[in-house]
């Protein structure tokens, strides 16, 4: 027979609600790592095509096309700002949202205003054309040297 039968229960009672909030919190967490991911890609994304765009005000190219980038896929965060930079032939993407949750409200570990998240991507200013033809015509030609070299080997 035992002395103190509710021990366990009292034990449960401190261990269940922590256990739920590391699981809520994790979930959290890969939340604010998903977000994190897409802006970044979303940054480079709007960067690579204002470089590769025809007119030369890459920071309009940004403004116009960031909406459509950024799309409906920054469920669970406020809607990502986006905001282009340009230092001669390289074009900088600024992009920043916030992370919110209210399901915890202001209990265990959940931080009371949220996570902002910021992203940077840079890309040059060139015509990918032209750059492309270059680099296949430079690996030709290596090419070329390598089997003319394995040729004089050989004999």
């Amino acid at each position: 027979m035992r002395k103190l039968s509710g021990y366990m229960t009292v034990e449960a009672s401190f261990i269940v609600p922590m256990t739920i909030c590391v699981f809520i919190l994790i979930i959290y967490f890969t939340n604010y790592m998903y977000a994190r991911c897409m802006l970044a890609q979303d940054s480079y994304i709007l960067a690579f095509r204002a470089s590769t765009a025809e007119n030369e005000d890459m920071q309009q190219t940004v403004m116009d096309k960031s909406q459509m980038v950024a799309g409906n896929k920054y469920f669970g965060n406020a809607k990502p700002v986006f905001d282009g930079e340009t230092r001669g032939k390289e074009i900088t993407v600024t992009g920043k949202t916030t992370t919110r949750h209210g399901a915890m409200g202001r209990f265990f570990l959940k931080p009371k205003k949220g996570w902002e998240i910021e992203t940077k991507s840079t890309a040059r200013k060139r015509k990918y054309s032209d750059h492309i033809r270059t680099v296949k015509r430079i690996k030709d030609i290596a090419t070329k040297e390598d089997l003319w070299n394995t040729d004089t080997i050989e004999n």
